[in-house]
């Protein structure tokens, strides 16, 4: 069969690619992510729920370095070439994967980076103008703690996605971890002990995987958008794969068929909702974008938990008008 140089030259060819391929993979970045915690923690009268702790030898300083030197990495001057050339939008994600996965991301050797995840949910609405962070601090242990951030929700009036992050040395990672949630408002410190049970996979998008806010409530706007843009197929990717085959689906409001809508709402956390553990709850209002006041026309309450692989899904909904 190998006989014939025209079937021998492709064979040597697709091996030369995938030795090359292998080799590019082993480069990437290695992610140790834990998601089973399932820690609620009262910050005064709010609560901070932690989804998950991410620790990475990708190294970020470098990796941000080219925003502010003059000497940018070749693939990213070859993005740029590619944009000027008129290169189609469709295909501008596509190239930068490729791009990005054959190339040599820089990694960290002696301290690693650790990022925490959650959503901070208060009682009351939160003021855009205010900084949320600015009542609580969170850092593990043994690790040094090196910033924080949050981004609010559009969708829930109530709640934000914030992160914690810092270095650790990757010899201790295996090791019980100590997480302190200081309460600056009410002078409390909770102390939790962690003995992570990793998932390790190699970060080959490394935008998308190690800076990410996930939130409760993004598959119920998303789940909305579709049912009323006519693409209810699309609507039950947002909802538990187990979950799909039976899942019933809102009906429309008349007042808002065929047009643009806007959905707003607050979110609150449950122990136990229908035999599911920590489910987060969305008072779901759904209206007409408008430049003043926001005017609900329809109402529903939406309940999502985490899946397996870290994503918010929704379990059940009911009319709340």
């Amino acid at each position: 069969m190998f006989q014939s140089k025209w079937v021998r030259i492709p064979v040597k060819i697709l091996l030369v690619w995938l030795v090359i391929s292998i080799y590019f993979y082993l480069q990437h970045p290695v992610v140790y992510c834990y998601q089973d915690l399932n820690a609620n923690i009262p910050i005064g009268d709010a609560q901070l729920l932690i989804h998950e702790i991410l620790v990475s030898n990708l190294d970020e300083d470098q990796q941000h370095a080219w925003l502010t030197e003059e000497e940018r990495p070749w693939r990213i001057k070859l993005l740029q070439r590619m944009y000027e050339l008129g290169l189609p939008l469709s295909w501008q994600g596509p190239a930068n994967k490729v791009l990005s996965f054959y190339s040599w991301p820089p990694l960290a050797e002696d301290f690693w980076s650790y990022k925490i995840f959650g959503t901070y949910i208060s009682p009351e609405d939160i003021d855009m103008e205010e900084y949320t962070l600015d009542g609580f601090s969170l850092h593990i242990y043994p690790g040094m703690s090196r910033g924080r951030g949050c981004q609010w929700e559009e969708t829930s009036r109530n709640a934000a996605m914030i992160y914690a992050g810092g270095k650790i040395d990757p010899q201790l990672i295996d090791n019980p971890l100590i997480m302190t949630v200081a309460d600056k408002e009410n002078d409390r410190t909770t102390k939790l002990i962690i003995t992570p049970r990793w998932q390790k996979e190699r970060l080959t998008n490394r935008v998308s995987q190690i800076e990410r806010y996930k939130s409760p409530a993004a598959p119920v706007q998303n789940f909305m958008f579709k049912i009323y843009n006519g693409q209810p197929q699309q609507a039950l990717e947002y909802v538990l794969p187990s979950l799909r085959n039976n899942f019933p689906l809102p009906a429309l409001s008349e007042k808002l068929k065929g047009q643009d809508i806007e959905i707003e709402g607050l979110l609150s956390w449950l122990d136990v909702w229908n035999d599911y553990l920590s489910v987060y709850q969305m008072q779901a209002e759904v209206g007409k974008p408008s430049e003043n006041n926001f005017v609900p026309v329809q109402k529903l309450t939406f309940y999502t938990i985490l899946d397996h692989d870290g994503n918010h899904r929704i379990i059940g909904w009911k009319s709340a008008d």
